[in-house]
């Protein structure tokens, strides 16, 4: 598994394959921070062609640097692209962050296309990092996923359903992490070297859980989530699923957690003046009553993101 560098899009990573294959290609490569300050001044593998600025041309020991460090990248992509019948084209400015969204679709399009939502509800799930309206705009990405799901349009309205377990397998799991946060899914490296298998219930459902086997669950269960009333809440549910089936489950604590005021940002899960803001007070171990009463009373809470989760599974 390859991880394409962040601060590259498909396009310029194409830009920089075209030169590795040629001799030159347009300027306006050097736009980006990285080709510019890294590949061009500080490394010199780049220059201008002589009489014309509008043209690089590659020095020597570009060829080397792009094989050693760029080159499985630019192949992980291309072969992903031709694998779902895309285009491989410099048209598509999509960053790693998309790109590793669309592998993930791909690797779950049975799943989702079953329980396929609207495109904001699918926007919201899979590109949190943007908006529920994301993809309104996005003609050429939306196209794309369309073309991953085998399907021609998103429905107009929403799934009654809407029920995803998305899956993240690794070799010999010895432990399942279910998370809130999607991008966990799209960055699993390190979660596969830790033997943690992950998991993602889309659409804010937990029911899904019902109708998965006790036999998957035989690997030590933790879950992460935002800490404050909606997160928590879910993972109120998620539990009594898993412990009906006579297996628990842990709720990560966060050892130096982040406190967040309430309304940063586009948050909007608030506590209510009730004890415990009226979340099931069994589900939850002294050290997270007395989390959650701290977050409460500084009208605080505690974003997924800034978690992490692996040394706290090592730790449990």
């Amino acid at each position: 598994m390859v991880v394409m560098r962040n601060e590259l899009t498909w396009r310029e990573l194409k830009g920089l394959h075209k030169l590795y294959l040629g001799n030159s290609t347009r300027a306006k490569l050097l736009k980006n921070v990285f080709v510019k300050n890294t590949l061009h001044k500080r490394l010199n593998l780049l220059q201008y062609k002589d009489g014309n600025p509008n043209i690089i041309i590659k020095n020597k020991g570009f060829d080397d640097y792009f094989r050693k460090n760029l080159l499985d990248q630019y192949l992980y992509y291309a072969d992903f692209f031709e694998s779902v019948g895309i285009e491989i084209s410099a048209k598509r400015n999509y960053s790693q962050y998309i790109l590793d969204s669309l592998v993930l679709i791909f690797k779950n399009k049975e799943e989702l296309r079953n329980n396929l939502s609207t495109p904001r509800i699918f926007s919201s799930n899979f590109f949190k990092e943007k908006d529920s309206k994301f993809l309104d705009e996005q003609h050429r990405l939306k196209n794309d996923i369309l073309t991953i799901l085998g399907v021609e349009k998103f429905p107009s309205e929403s799934s009654k359903e809407e029920q995803w377990l998305l899956v993240v397998h690794c070799i010999n799991p010895k432990y399942i992490l279910i998370c809130e946060n999607i991008d966990f899914l799209k960055y699993p490296f390190e979660f596969r070297k830790n033997h943690i298998e992950l998991w993602y219930l889309g659409g804010n459902n937990t029911r899904k859980l019902n109708e998965t086997p006790k036999s998957k669950m035989s690997s030590p269960l933790f879950y992460v989530c935002d800490w404050d009333f909606h997160g928590l809440g879910i993972f109120t549910r998620v539990k009594q699923i898993i412990e009906s089936k006579g297996e628990k489950i842990t709720l990560l604590l966060p050892e130096k957690p982040i406190l967040k005021p309430i309304n940063s940002g586009n948050h909007d899960s608030k506590w209510n003046q009730k004890p415990l803001s009226g979340l099931d007070e069994t589900a939850f171990d002294l050290k997270a009553k007395v989390l959650i009463e701290k977050l409460i009373s500084e009208n605080k809470w505690i974003e997924e993101q800034t978690i992490d989760p692996i040394p706290l599974i090592k730790t449990v």
